[in-house]
């Protein structure tokens, strides 16, 4: 007779029967009792005694899922964090260009009709300053500058009337050279430029004047010389004609009594020469002209004697 199967009751052997532990089980094993027996005197030691900075809690396993059942280690009282609102992160809308932002092909690109204007105003004020204020190109010649020993500054007049005519006629740079009533100790230096007039305007150089000179030959410069005078003494100043260029001569008095030749040349090249009261002939009306400033060149050597 066969054996009859002996009925499982106790549900060891059904996987329905398989839960995880009660709560109230895990509470339990935190208990004194469970943290260490006789068995473990080592972890004994650690929970009774604080030895360790991170001690076991069994209530800390239940606020966690268990990871074998495909669930989040979320904890249970954590609230679901609020959808994004992505509204803030819509395209803005672009505004479209009107007017002088509108955009115009040039080549490959396109440019902002603000900018084209912009490039225009900026060419035709430049074309203007050119016309009408810009002054003419001087350069040096240094080739045709040199020492004009024949001339005597007394052949015509005596010292009082030559400093009067000066003052009259020319630029005065120093009273005090005129301190020699000997024609011996003055040379006239003649400094040749070229002008090149780049406006479509005649322009009209009454004088030219010391803008800067070395302070050791500050009394020794007498007064720069420049234009003619007509019949009724009345100045007449250089002109250059428009898109033309001209040679120009200035002439420079200086005072050699107590110099020596290379003092001379040192005075003559350290001077700074600019224009004074220059005009453009603009159909009829005289526009003034911003300075020129020229600094005469050290590239000639000058004598005191022929």
């Amino acid at each position: 007779m066969a054996k009859k199967k002996k009925k499982i009751t106790d549900g060891s052997g059904d996987m329905d029967s398989i839960r995880l532990p009660d709560k109230k089980d895990i509470y339990a094993l935190n208990t004194p009792k469970h943290r260490g027996t006789a068995m473990n005197q080592y972890a004994e030691s650690l929970f009774s005694n604080d030895k360790s900075r991170y001690q076991g809690s069994f209530e800390r396993a239940i606020q966690y899922e268990d990871p074998g059942r495909n669930m989040t280690l979320v904890p249970e009282d954590e609230q679901e964090e609020e959808e994004e609102d992505i509204t803030e992160f819509a395209a803005k809308a672009i505004p479209k260009a009107t007017g002088l932002n509108r955009g115009v092909k040039l080549g490959n690109q396109y440019v902002r009709k603000k900018t084209i204007v912009i490039w225009i105003v900026v060419a035709v004020t430049f074309l203007l300053f050119m016309m009408f204020a810009f002054p003419p190109i001087i350069a040096d010649d240094t080739d045709n500058s040199e020492v004009l020993y024949n001339k005597n500054v007394f052949e015509k007049m005596g010292m009082t009337e030559l400093k009067a005519y000066a003052s009259a006629h020319y630029y005065v740079n120093s009273e005090k050279a005129f301190s020699s009533e000997k024609a011996e100790n003055y040379r006239v230096v003649k400094l040749a430029f070229t002008a090149r007039n780049l406006s479509p305007f005649t322009v009209e150089i009454p004088k030219f004047v010391v803008t800067k000179v070395d302070p050791r030959y500050e009394d020794n410069i007498a007064y720069v010389s420049t234009g003619t005078v007509d019949s009724n003494g009345n100045d007449v100043p250089l002109t250059v004609p428009a898109f033309g260029s001209k040679k120009i001569e200035v002439e420079v008095l200086v005072n050699v009594a107590e110099i020596d030749e290379r003092q001379f040349n040192e005075a003559i090249s350290s001077l700074i020469l600019s224009t004074k009261g220059m005009t453009k002939n603009v159909f009829g009306m005289k526009i003034p002209c911003i300075p020129y400033f020229i600094f005469v060149s050290d590239n000639m050597s000058l004598s005191l004697d022929k």
